[in-house]
């Protein structure tokens, strides 16, 4: 159930995305609103309903946030016109193509700059940043991106997408095949098609879900269907590209969500089946964290994580998988992930006597556990 705070910004958020006015009493709490609203990164959003008397904090974060919008616009075209000059394609994921939907796209919160290109041209464009001024931080060691710096603003370079449990790659391959060059306050930028590009927006809630998971993303994808997912354009298009990728049960108690919580239209019906409990605790778990967790940081429990994979993948599986992930040689080395199991198993020996020498609640992580994988179920994922 949400608190009063939530409550007036979900109002804002409706008045500002759908020209709905907010009908909030003269004693609204604009300032813990404000909080609300930082901690989901949906400031600049909700502020162009807010009342001008009210609005003097609002309206210095939105011009903030404004001003980063359009730096993250001038670096995106720069990168473009690099690549392009360099015959490397590339389309920009999330970001501006998320805030292609919005009635005001220089609104959407902006992060980095996330940018795919084909993995045949990754050698030639991973040179090329480094060779023009972009600054190699880190990279996360699982093969799909690597981060640049330039300047204030940072640059992911993918030349996968996909994260191990949906492989939506070959989707993406042909969709860059396709690739439409869009426009945005004035400035151009190529992006996927629309499905595929949606695909990506669910994914990305997906892929955020534990623990990382706001208001922000829910909203490109809230946005996204009000625009391009009428129920033809759903049957006929999209729900082809969802069983591919086997997140259609997903997609629905999102969807769901963003009916009876985001101001998503009545006329959109094929999400009507999901289930309506499953849809209410997941807005319940997005307010929980903020974007990013910022008001509930994630905090990993290795027990509870384990009990989650043996319930989706078995005991077995779950310990390989766990082992290739934790132990180096198993990645360099295709002759040792056949003992990536027995490492993992050792290792978890090791950290359960640990903990209850620490007197950590075992008990309490297998059933935090449990209830994950129960909950992931009904989600479909």
């Amino acid at each position: 159930m949400t608190d009063n705070a939530q409550s007036v910004l979900l109002r804002l958020l409706k008045s500002s995305l759908f020209g709905i006015k907010a009908d909030l009493p003269e004693d609204t709490d604009y300032d813990a609103a404000f909080n609300e609203a930082k901690a989901q990164t949906v400031v600049a959003l909700a502020s162009a309903a807010v009342p001008p008397e009210k609005s003097v904090i609002w309206q210095e974060s939105a011009a903030q946030s404004t001003a980063h919008y359009m730096r993250t616009l001038f670096e995106q075209t720069n990168l473009i016109k690099l690549f392009e000059s360099n015959n490397i394609p590339l389309i920009i994921l999330k970001g501006t193509a998320a805030a292609m939907y919005y009635p005001k796209p220089q609104l959407r919160t902006m992060g980095d700059i996330d940018f795919l290109v084909f993995e045949a041209d990754y050698e030639r464009a991973y040179s090329l940043l480094q060779n023009n001024g972009y600054k190699f931080e880190c990279d996360y060691d699982d093969g799909r991106d690597y981060t640049f710096t330039k300047g204030e603003v940072v640059f992911e370079l993918h030349k996968k997408y996909s994260d191990t449990d949906f492989d939506i790659e070959e989707i993406l391959i042909n969709g860059m095949k396709n690739r439409i060059l869009r426009t945005v306050n004035g400035i151009q930028f190529p992006s996927l098609p629309d499905y595929e590009n949606g695909l990506v927006l669910l994914d990305h809630i997906r892929h955020h879900l534990k623990g990382g998971l706001g208001l922000r993303q829910i909203i490109d994808w809230t946005m996204f269907a009000n625009q391009v997912l009428s129920n033809e354009n759903y049957q006929n298009h999209f729900l082809p590209l969802l069983k591919s990728a086997g997140l259609e049960t997903f997609c629905k108690v999102v969807t769901k969500m963003c009916k009876t919580h985001l101001f998503l239209p009545e006329s959109i019906t094929w999400c009507d089946t999901a289930d309506a409990v499953t849809a209410d605790e997941f807005f319940e778990a997005v307010i929980k964290s903020g974007n990013f967790g910022r008001k509930n940081p994630y905090v990993y429990k290795p027990m509870a994580s384990f009990t989650s994979e043996v319930k989706k993948h078995g005991f077995f599986k779950a310990l390989q998988n766990a082992g290739i992930e934790n132990f180096e040689i198993c990645k360099k080395n295709k002759f040792f992930r056949t003992f990536a199991w027995l490492f993992q198993l050792f290792r978890y020996i090791k950290r359960g006597v640990i903990s209850l020498f620490k007197g950590e609640k075992l008990l309490d992580d297998i059933s935090s556990g449990n209830e994950e994988a129960d909950f992931n179920k009904r989600l479909g994922i």
